[in-house]
């Protein structure tokens, strides 16, 4: 027995070094080696390859994220965290090619055998090739109708039929699920009918989707290119870095990386840990329900895992906690998995991470308590440190980025404040014909009916412990001090519509802590269905179901539903292309946030003005900026030219534009007016944008 790298390990170690050749080949064949064997170790090592991929993804996270706090992020620093990463192979083995050449031909005919087995029935084999068939033909579908164009929701881009399809999909794959003697064939499956659902604005958008994404995503590309980027905020790092360590480790386009890393990591690893944990935790289970139960948390549309920003990476963490650290209750094994996420969730995006630290803190605190009155203790002092623990944060950080105190108010007093969060948005017709009133009236009963399974699969679990109730009592904490959050404390520079982002963000996280109870609700429900033809019912109700949280996945622009947002178009870049060729001396900017996006795509933080108000980019963002509330009294107080003149004092600067995009509802009267008060205008794309131009 010797302490040695195996020979395939030296092999991929030598590849990684075609990695400063900058060649994505090689980069992306070994890093696929380099993953390989580690998930080959940790099969061997912790008893299942998921555990190896969460080590090593996690491992890779906070390495990356320490090391770009504390240096910077380049070539050099990536390969020698990959590099120490080996330390996971120094474990006793003999490595004489030999016996390394036999021991993979006996693993080798025993996975072939597993492999074929299933296959030997014909109606499996047809189902399966069905399923992945059909999913793979919406993902080409979707694919050809990628667009660059305006379409501010994605179903604009399909037909009815593309959920007609998807809805047999789903029953098929319950069926072949059920059937599958294969847990991985089964597995792939899920993963493959997930990323169909999450993938919808990768594929459809090449320029980008949403706006926080192109924010993001600019910060990487400027660590990418220049090591870091000041000042360093202690949020935000896990995701920035280790985005930047996979594009420098592969040479991928960083823009490929960023929009697939969630949709990608939640398809191929949620369903996996989620039936690794139902296994343990709940053994006299069919295995076939572990697996088909990870379909019902694509159930609840808000679960935004179909966007990479810091806060859907920490949202898919925190399932991937919730459902290991309820394992480890069960069991006391694997205690460092929970605990390896949720400090990858904490160096991710710390105020939404803090939550969920405090949870696994507790747990283990609860777990190792003798007394009941001492877990009884630990859970209740856990869930006042959760109610105000994210008002405080919120208030310190205001307090560190120098915008002083927030404002306190009575929470009592203020609460409609927060039941505005659960009322619909203005863009909802009232009254609408019947067949769309019926779909959305699902919509209405997604957070209802996910409570009261979630109540009914707690109490009616009949292994109940006092560690347990820390769950529903973490879920309560969260969603009180999402009421604190939205009623207490007002904070300044922060527009009105953006004063209950956060807490409604916070209102979505405390479902979390309820998922596990809602899946064993759901199972309950099916197992006390003993008629047959009644359960294959129920079971084509649940694909209905869950086709139609697919379409409220996503923006809806319909009857009902005229979602106001738009997305980045093609004309979108050319306006910011044509200002930054026209104009080389200093200038700003005031554009709706979109144009801001393209600016920030295209030319990341080129420019910025020191001003006694702080510093201020050259683009009209954030909204609760000063250039931003320039171009709100330029778009709803008319078109005067002290409002552009104003915002240049500001800057100091002699050259300010005002954008216009032509689907604004009155976009001609201020195109008109802006015609009275610019020195010139441009138009871009045939009238799709409209630039006008203030000089001094």
């Amino acid at each position: 027995m010797h302490h040695r790298l195996p020979p395939l390990l030296v092999l991929s170690i030598v590849l990684l070094q075609g990695v400063f050749l900058h060649s994505p080949l090689v980069g992306v064949s070994a890093l696929c080696i380099y993953v390989f064997l580690f998930l080959s170790w940790s099969k061997r090592c912790l008893g299942t390859r998921i555990y190896g991929a969460i080590v090593l993804l996690t491992y890779l996270i906070l390495a990356n994220a320490l090391v770009y706090y504390f240096y910077g992020t380049t070539n050099m620093t990536s390969f020698l965290i990959l590099a120490g990463s080996f330390a996971f192979f120094w474990i006793p083995q003999s490595t004489r090619l030999g016996e390394t050449v036999v021991a993979f031909w006996q693993k080798w005919k025993t996975y072939k055998a597993n492999l074929l087995h299933p296959f030997r029935d014909t109606k499996i084999v047809l189902l399966t090739v069905t399923v992945a068939f059909l999913d793979t033909t919406l993902l080409g579908l979707l694919w050809s109708r990628r667009t660059i164009e305006l379409m501010p929701s994605p179903w604009q881009a399909v037909t009815v039929w593309f959920f007609i399809i998807f809805t047999i999909s789903t029953i098929l794959l319950i069926y072949a699920v059920a059937k599958h003697r294969s847990t991985g064939i089964a597995l792939a499956l899920v993963s493959l009918h997930l990323f169909t659902i999450y993938t919808i604005a990768p594929l459809l958008y090449p320029l980008g989707f949403g706006f926080d994404a192109f924010i993001h995503r600019a910060t990487e590309q400027w660590i990418f290119e220049y090591g870091s980027i000041s000042p360093k905020q202690p949020y935000y790092i896990g995701q920035y870095s280790f985005v930047v360590f996979l594009a420098k480790l592969t040479y991928l386009p960083l823009f490929w990386i960023d929009v697939l890393l969630v949709p990608v990591l939640a398809a191929t690893v949620l369903p996996t840990v989620v039936t690794t944990s139902l296994r343990r935790i709940w053994p006299a289970m069919q295995a076939s329900w572990h697996i088909l139960l990870t379909l019902g948390i694509a159930l609840i549309p808000f679960l935004s895992l179909h966007l990479t920003t810091p806060h859907n990476l920490v949202v898919l963490l925190s399932l991937l906690t919730i459902f290991t650290t309820l394992a480890y209750q069960t069991d006391k094994k694997q205690w460092y998995i929970p605990l390896l996420l949720t400090l990858t969730a904490l160096i991710t995006h710390p105020l939404l991470g803090a939550p969920l630290f405090v949870f696994f803190t507790t747990a283990v605190l609860v777990k190792k308590a003798t007394s009941s009155v001492a877990k009884i203790l630990w859970i209740f002092l856990s869930g006042i440190g959760q109610l105000f623990l994210l008002p405080i944060m919120f208030t310190l950080n205001n307090l560190r980025t120098g915008h002083g105190l927030p404002t306190l108010d009575n929470p009592f007093t203020a609460l409609p404040h927060f039941l505005e969060l659960f009322a619909r948005p203005y863009w909802y017709l009232q009254h609408a014909p019947l067949p769309w009133e019926i779909i959305y009236a699902w919509e209405r009963m997604i957070i209802p009916l996910t409570i009261l399974f979630s109540i009914l699969g707690f109490l009616l679990y009949k292994r109940k412990k006092l560690d347990l109730y820390l769950y529903p009592a973490t879920a309560l904490a969260v969603f009180l001090s999402a009421w604190l959050l939205r009623t207490w404390i007002t904070f300044p520079d922060v527009v009105v519509y953006e004063q209950g982002d956060y807490p409604l963000r916070l209102v979505k996280a405390s479902m979390l802590f309820l998922l596990p109870w809602l899946l064993y609700g759901i199972y309950l429900f099916f197992a006390s269905i003993k008629k047959p033809v009644l359960k294959k019912l129920l079971f084509f109700g649940v694909a209905c179901a869950l086709t139609i949280s697919f379409y409220f996945s996503y923006p809806q622009r319909n009857i009902k539903a005229r979602f106001p947002g738009f997305n980045v178009t093609q004309a979108d870049f050319d306006a910011v292309e044509w200002i930054h060729n026209n104009e080389q001396s200093n200038y700003i900017v005031l554009a709706n946030q979109l144009v801001s996006a393209a600016a920030l795509t295209k030319y990341s933080f080129a420019k910025s003005y020191q001003t006694s108000l702080g510093e201020l980019f050259y683009y009209s963002v954030p909204t609760g900026g000063p250039l931003y509330q320039q171009y709100g009294k330029m778009l709803y107080e008319g078109q005067q030219r002290e409002f552009m003149e104003a915002a240049m004092d500001l800057v100091n600067v002699d050259t300010s534009y005002f954008v216009v995009n032509s689907y604004w509802a009155n976009a001609d009267e201020i195109i008109d007016g802006a015609k009275k008060t610019a020195d010139n205008w441009q138009s871009i794309d045939d009238g799709a944008v409209w630039i006008f131009t203030y000089r001094k």
